[in-house]
């Protein structure tokens, strides 16, 4: 497996980032009543479209479909449609403590300004994983603890890097509807990713 870098030309017009809980859920079959089992191991699914382009474009996005060799290899990719927070919140940011694996918050330090938000649906990166806020916070002094909707697959450790600029996890193309040529320009090409886990 290796991990390929992504083309800079690949920048998606649209872009869609799901979270998929692992969850099971069973129903009684005499009661009706229903037990839900959170398994961890939430995993993203990133649908993309590239926009019509040049030919140059085609052979760029064929060149990169093909060294994806399926779901054999990875390449690092963001929320194209949100590549840094809505809230004030930037700087180099660390953990502030250890966060165990399961945990669905995490506190940050290095926040500036040391009193920056921090917006519901904002992206971070730490430890290779790709966390979204599920509530407003503030920043008190520089340090903001943080819920997050995809509780941690592993744990973190304090003074971890918390990225805001572009945060990335690795993805396997899941499907492509390959690149369309005609009349010197290539039809819009839909990518679907899913998070290798």
């Amino acid at each position: 497996m290796t991990t390929i870098t992504r083309p800079t030309s690949f920048i998606p017009r649209t872009c869609r980032l799901t979270l998929v809980p692992n969850q099971r859920v069973n129903a009684a079959p005499f009661g009706g009543s229903e037990q839900a089992i959170d398994l961890l191991n939430d995993r993203w699914l990133l649908n993309c479209e590239m926009p019509e382009g040049s030919f140059a474009d085609g052979a760029m996005r064929d060149a990169f479909i093909d060294s994806m060799r399926g779901q054999v290899n990875t390449v690092a990719l963001y929320h194209f449609a949100q590549p840094a927070p809505r809230g004030t919140v930037r700087g180099s940011m660390t953990l502030a403590s250890s966060a165990a694996q399961g945990a669905s918050s995490i506190v940050i330090s290095g926040c500036s300004p040391s009193n920056g938000t921090i917006l519901m649906g904002d992206m971070f990166g730490v430890g290779g994983l790709l966390l979204r806020a599920v509530a407003d916070s503030s920043a008190v002094a520089g340090i903001a603890t943080v819920q997050i909707a995809n509780r941690l697959r592993v744990a973190q450790s304090a003074g971890a890097p918390v990225t805001w600029d572009k945060p990335t996890t690795l993805f396997r193309l899941l499907s492509h509807t390959g690149v369309d040529f005609g009349h010197g320009r290539v039809s819009a090409t839909s990518f679907d990713f899913g998070e290798a886990i």
